[in-house]
């Protein structure tokens, strides 16, 4: 190191996110901030930190999760029906007793454990920025609103103001942003409020939309079982949402909205698919490992792809999935994919979860004057020579790199 604000760091591979892998690569750090990356000539100096048989990508991104699980040991059960899966979940909120800045600092711990520097967290119940412990991940914190009696909307829509106050208000390691949680549990009239609010204050949004069946018919025509659970929970009301309503009225005003994200959005429609191909302000944040704890049909993700949508990823919660590693969901869905799309996932996991979230311009990426937040993973079978099969092979594992800022 040069003096205390500089640093020199070489690994055998850097894959930046947005560009061609580097064999032995060295990236330059001052002052928290990338100012070099290149191929490493000749052999490091005393002065350069020497990673070895490792690659260097971007901090991953989680881009919808739910840190308030975080004591949870494995996912809530049963995980169908939907609704018997909901009620299991709020009867644990009810009876938790380990306080909710406890959790999600437990829940940012796991993250950055698993290379992870930005993550969009559902911020619920009594949430406030004291909360975040640390400086890193970076959160964005997408305060959940719910209310589907139209008399709601006011004090949901004054909760969410204060929310983007007291954010703006605590630093940067905490940024504001809003979710209207979902069809069943929004009014019409606190979701078109919410999309006002964002696009006013220039914040994200974030809604989770074509989740199951289940929503889709209750949107449809007012039947099934959420419209059971909503029932008997004494909130519905025949007129709240009108009959025929689909997820593309939903998508339709967030295309104003310069960040805005859809969570999961498993069962969207060929014109919604296409709805999105043309608005790529408009993520779709997959999960893959809670998809595939819910047994859900085929994820449209690679032709969203295809067409032009934005795609990212997300762990969701413990509540629905095993842990909050970003490589795991990587590795789970090159699995799937028999390692079709690895430059892709990549990307799906850091440049454009990153962009996602409004955050593009900062991190993300391993770019000249973005935040020099890495991830290391230590590539194990040295005999490999592709990068990217190296990266995803099941040898490799995840170091955390704490940030250099």
């Amino acid at each position: 190191m040069s003096d205390n604000n500089s640093s020199r760091i070489t690994a055998r591979w850097i894959l930046p996110g947005d560009g061609e892998p580097i064999e032995d690569g060295l990236i330059e750090i001052t002052d928290g901030l990338i100012t070099d990356v290149t191929s490493r000539r000749g052999a490091p100096d005393r002065s350069t930190v020497d990673l070895g048989n490792a690659a260097i990508i971007p901090g991953l991104v989680n881009a919808h999760a739910h840190l308030e699980f975080a004591d949870l040991s494995e996912p809530i059960q049963p995980a169908a029906p939907f609704t018997d899966w909901i009620q299991s979940l709020l009867a644990y909120r009810r009876e938790r007793t380990e306080p909710l800045d406890a959790l999600i600092a437990r829940g940012q711990q796991e993250s950055a454990d698993a290379g992870v520097s930005l993550v969009g967290d559902i911020a619920t119940g009594e949430w406030t920025p004291d909360c975040i412990q640390s400086t890193h991940p970076t959160v964005i914190a997408f305060r959940e609103l719910i209310g589907l009696r139209p008399d709601q909307a006011n004090d949901q829509i004054e909760i969410a103001r204060r929310h983007i106050e007291q954010c703006r208000a605590a630093g940067d390691h905490v940024m504001p942003a809003i979710s209207p949680h979902a069809p069943y549990s929004v009014s019409p009239d606190l979701f078109h409020r919410s999309v006002d609010l964002a696009r006013q204050e220039n914040v994200p949004l974030c809604m989770h939309l074509a989740e199951t069946p289940a929503e889709l018919q209750l949107l449809r025509d007012g039947t099934g079982e959420l419209f059971e659970m909503l029932n008997a929970f004494g909130v519905w009301q025949n007129d709240i949402i009108p009959r025929g309503t689909r997820p593309l009225d939903y998508l339709q005003p967030l295309a104003e909205l310069q960040h805005a994200l859809i969570a999961h959005g498993n069962y969207l429609a060929e014109d919604e698919i296409d709805f999105l191909c043309k608005h790529p302000n408009i993520a779709v944040v997959f999960c893959p490992r809670t998809h595939h704890f819910f047994g859900h049909t085929e994820h449209p993700w690679p032709r969203l792809r295809q067409g032009g949508a934005t795609v990212c990823l997300g762990t969701d919660g413990r509540s629905s999935n095993p842990d909050y590693s970003l490589w795991a969901e990587l590795q789970f869905l090159d699995r799937q994919t028999d390692g079709r799309y690895r430059p892709v996932l990549l990307q799906m996991a850091t440049t454009i979860g990153a962009q996602a979230l409004g955050q593009g311009h900062r991190t993300g990426t391993l770019s000249v004057e973005q935040r020099a937040d890495l991830c290391i993973v230590e590539l194990g079978d040295a005999d490999l020579s592709d990068p990217w099969e190296l990266l995803f092979s099941p040898a490799a594992r995840v170091r955390f790199q704490k940030p250099t800022r």
